[in-house]
């Protein structure tokens, strides 16, 4: 239960800083929906590359 609480929230906090990053970027290019997309799917990448790369 512990884990699935975590891995939730772990998610949630990448969707929001993703969402941020990509905003960011949209408005200094102009391409708000383009970039939030690109924001949120490059830090859960991240996030899980890092989550892999931490349980070995």
């Amino acid at each position: 239960m512990q884990d699935e609480v975590h891995h939730a929230r772990s998610l949630g906090l990448a969707v929001a800083l993703g969402a941020a990053m990509g905003a960011a970027l949209g408005a200094a290019t102009g391409h708000m929906g383009v970039w939030v997309a690109v924001g949120i799917a490059a830090y859960i990448a991240i996030s899980v590359v890092g989550g892999a790369w931490s349980t070995k």
